[in-house]
Protein backbone atom coordinates (compact mmCIF):
# COMPACT_ATOMS: atom_id res chain seq x y z
CA UNK A 1 0.00 0.00 0.00
CA UNK A 2 0.84 3.51 -0.51
CA UNK A 3 1.62 5.89 2.13
CA UNK A 4 -0.82 8.08 1.28
CA UNK A 5 -3.49 4.64 1.78
CA UNK A 6 -1.84 4.18 5.07
CA UNK A 7 -2.65 8.25 5.38
CA UNK A 8 -6.48 8.31 4.57
CA UNK A 9 -6.79 5.08 6.83
CA UNK A 10 -5.83 7.00 9.38
CA UNK A 11 -8.02 9.98 8.28
CA UNK A 12 -5.81 12.46 6.00
CA UNK A 13 -8.00 14.30 3.72
CA UNK A 14 -6.69 12.85 0.50
CA UNK A 15 -6.66 15.15 -2.73
CA UNK A 16 -5.17 17.51 -5.32
CA UNK A 17 -4.33 21.43 -5.79
CA UNK A 18 -6.15 23.16 -8.65
CA UNK A 19 -5.33 26.53 -9.59
CA UNK A 20 -4.28 27.26 -5.77
CA UNK A 21 -7.35 25.74 -4.36
CA UNK A 22 -7.92 21.90 -2.66
CA UNK A 23 -10.08 19.53 -4.41
CA UNK A 24 -10.94 16.50 -2.21
CA UNK A 25 -10.94 13.16 -3.79
CA UNK A 26 -13.91 11.01 -4.15
CA UNK A 27 -12.51 7.91 -3.98
CA UNK A 28 -9.60 6.57 -3.42
CA UNK A 29 -9.52 3.75 -6.02
CA UNK A 30 -7.05 5.88 -8.44
CA UNK A 31 -4.48 6.51 -5.44
CA UNK A 32 -3.11 2.37 -5.78
CA UNK A 33 -2.16 2.91 -9.91
CA UNK A 34 1.08 4.53 -10.45
CA UNK A 35 -0.50 7.01 -12.38
CA UNK A 36 -2.90 8.36 -8.76
CA UNK A 37 0.20 8.22 -6.49
CA UNK A 38 1.37 10.92 -8.96
CA UNK A 39 -1.54 13.49 -9.15
CA UNK A 40 -3.06 12.71 -5.55
CA UNK A 41 -1.51 14.64 -2.31
CA UNK A 42 -2.34 14.71 1.71
CA UNK A 43 -3.59 17.69 2.63
CA UNK A 44 -1.11 19.85 3.95
CA UNK A 45 -2.58 20.10 7.14
CA UNK A 46 -2.79 16.55 7.55
CA UNK A 47 0.73 15.63 7.02
CA UNK A 48 1.47 14.57 9.96
CA UNK A 49 -1.11 11.70 9.60
CA UNK A 50 1.47 10.30 6.88
CA UNK A 51 3.39 8.81 9.87
CA UNK A 52 2.38 6.12 12.03
CA UNK A 53 3.27 5.65 15.79
CA UNK A 54 6.72 4.22 15.33
CA UNK A 55 8.21 6.57 12.43
CA UNK A 56 6.31 9.34 14.72
CA UNK A 57 9.38 8.15 17.70
CA UNK A 58 11.97 7.86 15.62
CA UNK A 59 11.31 11.51 13.94
CA UNK A 60 10.97 12.56 18.04
CA UNK A 61 14.23 10.87 18.59
CA UNK A 62 15.87 12.64 16.18
CA UNK A 63 15.01 16.49 17.54
CA UNK A 64 15.28 15.35 21.08
CA UNK A 65 16.74 12.10 22.26
CA UNK A 66 15.44 11.94 25.94
CA UNK A 67 14.12 8.69 27.61
CA UNK A 68 9.86 7.57 26.55
CA UNK A 69 8.94 4.15 28.22
CA UNK A 70 5.93 4.18 25.55
CA UNK A 71 5.53 1.19 23.22
CA UNK A 72 6.23 3.72 19.88
CA UNK A 73 9.87 4.37 21.80
CA UNK A 74 10.71 0.91 22.94
CA UNK A 75 9.74 -0.19 19.08
CA UNK A 76 11.53 2.58 17.50
CA UNK A 77 14.49 2.14 19.66
CA UNK A 78 14.57 -1.74 18.84
CA UNK A 79 14.35 -0.91 14.89
CA UNK A 80 16.86 1.43 15.20
CA UNK A 81 19.56 -0.77 17.20
CA UNK A 82 19.01 -3.25 14.31
CA UNK A 83 21.30 -1.33 12.13
CA UNK A 84 23.37 0.90 14.23
CA UNK A 85 26.22 -1.57 14.36
CA UNK A 86 26.98 0.05 11.30
CA UNK A 87 27.30 3.64 12.78
CA UNK A 88 29.14 2.60 15.37
CA UNK A 89 32.12 0.83 13.47
CA UNK A 90 32.85 4.72 11.65
CA UNK A 91 35.44 6.33 12.96
CA UNK A 92 34.47 9.79 15.13
CA UNK A 93 30.66 11.06 16.36
CA UNK A 94 27.94 8.76 14.62
CA UNK A 95 25.21 10.84 12.96
CA UNK A 96 22.38 8.86 14.44
CA UNK A 97 19.52 11.98 14.08
CA UNK A 98 20.24 11.64 10.64
CA UNK A 99 19.78 8.09 10.48
CA UNK A 100 16.74 8.05 12.32
CA UNK A 101 15.11 10.23 10.18
CA UNK A 102 16.31 8.34 7.05
CA UNK A 103 14.57 5.30 9.65
CA UNK A 104 11.62 6.91 9.86
CA UNK A 105 10.67 7.69 6.50
CA UNK A 106 11.32 3.90 5.26
CA UNK A 107 8.68 2.61 8.27
CA UNK A 108 6.19 5.26 7.06
CA UNK A 109 6.07 4.10 3.79
CA UNK A 110 5.15 0.50 5.30
CA UNK A 111 2.56 1.96 7.35
CA UNK A 112 4.16 2.10 10.55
Amino acid sequence: MSRLLHAAARGARIGWQLSGKWVSADSLTYVQSEGGQVVYRIHPDDAHLQYGPISTALREMAENFKYDSSWEHFLANAAANEFTMLFDSRHGEPDYPLFYLILAEALADEGM
